[in-house]
C-alpha cells in the first residue's frame, strides 16, 4: 500500500497544488525518510512545471490561479520538512 495519496508522489503533489488535499503534520505521519525524498522531489519538479507555463500578462484569473496553486506546493514542502524534521 502507498503512503501517498492518490496513489503516487505525483498525483499526490497536482492533488496538493490544486487544493484537493490539505496537507498538515498527519498527512505525512507514515512516511518514511525515502517517502519524504520522493515527495520533495516531484513536489520540485512540478513547481518547475508550474513556473514554466506563465500565463499572459493580462489573464488574471489565471496569474492568480497560477500563484495559489504555488503557494500550496510551497506550503505542503514545508509542512513536510517540519515533519520530517521532527523525526
Amino acid at each position: 500500500m502507498s503512503v501517498f495519496t492518490g496513489g503516487s508522489a505525483y498525483a499526490m503533489v497536482r492533488d496538493i497544488a490544486d487544493g484537493f488535499v490539505l496537507p498538515t503534520e498527519l498527512t505525512f505521519r507514515q512516511f518514511q525518510a525515502n517517502d519524504f525524498a520522493v515527495f520533495s522531489q516531484e513536489a520540485d519538479k512540478f513547481l518547475r512545471e508550474i513556473r514554466g507555463n506563465p500565463p499572459l500578462a493580462s489573464d488574471v484569473e489565471a496569474t492568480q490561479k497560477r500563484h495559489r496553486r504555488m503557494q500550496r506546493l510551497q506550503q505542503a514542502m514545508v509542512v513536510a520538512r517540519s515533519a520530517q524534521s521532527r523525526r
